[in-house]
């Protein structure tokens, strides 16, 4: 049966979201694999929760060292719980020569065989996990010691030029009715540029 492991971010219980509508914001998520325990193919480690209509616009990936392999074997996928490999497909997330691993990726920056592995970011109308999942594990030579697992994403709004101005359709039966948006108001200081 396939474990789940949760950063202090996650277990935060908090929905990141950016304090403005046009400057995205970073955030780093930790977590700690004790010593003993090795990552099975299934597990999940759940880094954090981001909010509806936010998207993932750069990301960077660490992991310490956690199979010592003559041909490194484990592999994993990084993404949101609707789209778990939209930010990394499966791929082998360790090394031969140092065996730690890093990988950065800005979306849409497939021209320098960077980018997302789904472009665009697939912005979701409710709350994600942002989750790791390993789709292989090392099989055999695990690293004893404690390892950690960091990811560090900048997040903004998908859609910065609209805001929640009412609700439609409220009635008895639905209660919660219909976000309406509108653009977002630009002040240009007497028609001159800002």
């Amino acid at each position: 049966m396939a474990n789940t492991y949760k950063s202090n971010v996650y277990l935060e219980n908090a929905n990141y979201r950016p304090s403005g509508q046009n400057e995205p914001q970073e955030l780093t998520a930790t977590i700690l694999i004790p010593d003993g325990t090795a990552l099975a193919n299934g597990d999940i480690i759940k880094l954090a929760k981001i909010g509806d209509g936010v998207e993932i616009v750069s990301y960077e990936l660490n992991l310490d060292q956690f199979d010592s392999n003559a041909t490194a074997a484990l592999k994993a996928k990084l993404g949101i719980t609707a789209s778990d490999a939209c930010l990394l497909a499966s791929t082998i997330v360790q090394t031969n020569t140092s065996g730690a691993f890093s990988i950065a990726a800005l979306g849409g920056d497939k021209a320098t065989s960077g980018g997302f592995a789904v472009n665009p970011f697939p912005v979701q109308t409710t709350a994600q996990d942002v989750i790791l999942t390993i789709t292989q594990n090392a099989g055999t030579n695990y690293v004893t010691g404690d390892r950690k697992v960091t990811l560090r994403f900048k997040y903004q709004y998908a859609y910065p030029d609209q805001y929640v101005t009412g609700v439609t359709g409220v009635s008895s039966s639905n209660l919660l009715g219909t976000k309406v948006n509108s653009r977002a108001v630009t002040y240009t200081y007497n028609n001159q540029a800002p």
